[in-house]
């Protein structure tokens, strides 16, 4: 059941749930099935299905707020609902008596979701949507501000822009839009304790409900990506117009699993259109920067990250410091690259990354190896289990004539990445240097066996004959 609707296949996915019904009338999840088809054929909803607050498959309070949508009980003590509920039912009882036309209840529920202090994104947009409502206009103003909402022309979203489309907030304007609603909470609910297949199940049934919400098809293709199913959450990405303000999220994501699925080609045409249509849009140009650095278009990658580095915040220039200097550094442009390095080092000190890049590119060049040895010894405190960091450290001891020192990092290295042909190579030339020549010729032969078209793989041939 859980396989048909991941996969969308309603049709046997209703008809195992009613086959599971036979077998047990309370089944939970056949009944979930059940409730949204039954919302989207507009049949009658059986009510004590969802009663029962003592299930103990989900906390009671999403079945309340699953009532509060399909009950449409006119004669709740709303006083008390106020008096004892949750930030989850505040916003759902708030939404209810919105959609009901009671605008003086449901401001004391929104109210007191913001005494809750109760942060998520997808609140604030709901209760974006309440202020404009209420005319609360300060407050709304408020809220634009710290969901950050901007344009591909990374113009901010004024309080105009909103108001005059408010359908952009997604917000509940139906009995239906409040089921996906509560399902989205579900989901999010899965998604946090780590159980992904829970978290799918329940966004799919919330998307049943509701195509277009932004916010849950973010979270669905995150537990997709999780997931290993990338193809599923490309789909769940793909038709997303630019006017969106959740486009950039999803075009992030998107390149994201596009590399996964090693299909930049897929994105990289709709990179370079957005760019031409939007060239105040930095973060388009680093996203497509990226990608040419990634298919070793350098030259290309260099004047993108060239043209934007002056419009970057602050905050975040070291890292197209970083990038260009990768670019360069690759294109055999070294002094150029060292300065952007550097550059990136110094504005952010402490990013392992960073380090790691500069010191071994020295390394690399025989140059500032006991600088770069100390910087090494810096990155491995603040990133202890990455095998590369490791092995350019063992490196740097192995440059230093240090072998055992050497041996121990380089030993560690390979325990994180055993199938690296770089760092076997120089587990095996460290070996050697100590004395240790069957544990180097194995080492090497190993390298081989990983990797048969290695790069210096004459040179490995060489050493399993001759040694050092």
């Amino acid at each position: 059941m859980f396989e048909s609707i991941i996969f969308d296949d309603w049709n046997i996915g209703k008809e195992i749930s009613l086959k599971l019904i036979e077998l047990n009338k309370e089944n939970t999840v056949a009944n979930f099935y059940l409730l949204v088809e039954n919302f989207v054929e507009k049949k009658k909803v059986n009510l004590s299905t969802f009663s029962d607050s003592n299930n103990q498959r989900l906390d009671a309070n999403f079945f309340e707020a699953i009532l509060i949508w399909i009950d449409g009980d006119k004669n709740v003590d709303y006083q008390n609902k106020l008096e004892e509920c949750i930030p989850l039912l505040c916003v759902h009882y708030g939404m209810s008596t919105m959609l009901n036309g009671e605008k003086k209840k449901a401001q004391k529920f929104f109210q007191k979701i913001e005494n809750q202090k109760f942060s998520s994104a997808r609140v604030k947009e709901l209760q974006l949507y309440a202020s404009i409502k209420f005319n609360k206009t300060k407050k709304a103003k408020e809220l634009i501000e710290s969901l950050s909402y901007k344009d591909l022309n990374m113009n901010n979203y004024e309080f105009r822009n909103i108001s005059d489309n408010l359908e952009i907030l997604n917000p509940v304007l139906t009995e239906r839009d409040g089921l996906a609603e509560v399902f989205y909470n579900i989901s999010s609910w899965y998604y946090q304790k780590d159980l992904y297949k829970f978290s799918i199940f329940f966004g799919k049934l919330s998307l049943r409900l509701r195509k277009d919400f932004n916010a849950m098809r973010l979270l669905l293709a995150s537990s997709f990506e999780i997931m290993d199913m990338e193809d599923s959450a490309d789909k769940i990405l793909s038709k997303t117009k630019t006017k969106n303000p959740y486009f950039m999220k999803f075009l992030k994501l998107r390149i994201s699993l596009n590399d996964k699925l090693e299909k930049q080609n897929k994105i990289k045409p709709l990179l370079e259109e957005l760019t031409k249509n939007h060239p105040k849009n930095w973060e388009l140009k680093i996203l497509l920067a990226d990608i040419y650095r990634i298919d070793e278009k350098y030259k290309e990658s260099i004047n993108l990250y060239s043209q934007i580095i002056d419009d970057v915040l602050d905050e975040n220039k070291w890292s197209i410091f970083y990038s260009r200097g990768i670019a360069y550094e690759r294109s055999n442009k070294w002094k150029k690259a060292e300065e952007d390095l550097q550059m990136a080092m110094n504005l952010k000190p402490n990013d392992p990354y960073v380090i790691n890049y500069l010191a071994y590119s020295w390394l690399d060049r025989k140059m500032n190896i006991d600088v770069a040895l100390n910087l090494l010894e810096k990155a491995v405190e603040l990133e202890p289990t990455d095998g590369y960091i490791l092995d350019s450290l063992g490196w740097a001891y192995y440059l230093s004539n240090s072998f055992e020192q050497s041996i121990y990092f380089l030993e560690k290295a390979v325990s994180f990445l055993p199938n690296d042909p770089t760092l076997n190579d120089h587990l095996g030339d460290a070996y050697w240097k100590s004395g240790r020549f069957e544990e180097a010729k194995s080492q090497w032969e190993r390298v081989l066996i990983i990797d048969p078209k290695f790069k210096t793989k004459d040179i490995v041939k060489k050493k399993i004959e001759f040694g050092i």
